[in-house]
């Protein structure tokens, strides 16, 4: 299984989404939310190329999985490793 590695901007905006739902959604809803997030981690280790390619940058092909209907990660892996570089929370928009 690979190893995973967060980039520190990704893990600091998750962990103040996770903060954020915890203090104005709920506790379940915060839980909820990290739980989601484990298991696409869970999956991108079983299978890197799971997530949806994203980007080719060099050598780094990027790609992006779903966690939420309103937040994803975006990753690329190596022979060894897992590494998140962002975690994108979905802006609210405006339905008319």
């Amino acid at each position: 299984m690979y190893k995973n590695t967060w980039g520190k901007r990704a893990f600091r905006i998750f962990v103040r989404q996770w903060r954020w739902e915890g203090d104005n959604v709920g506790k379940q809803a915060a839980e909820t939310m990290r739980k989601n997030v484990a298991n696409a981690i869970l999956r991108i280790q079983q299978m890197p190329s799971v997530g949806r390619l994203h980007t080719i940058s060099g050598n780094k092909t990027y790609r992006i999985i779903q966690t939420h209907p309103k937040s994803s990660l975006l990753y690329w892996h190596n022979e060894h490793e897992i590494h998140i570089v962002r975690f994108i929370i979905a802006k609210k928009q405006n339905i008319q």
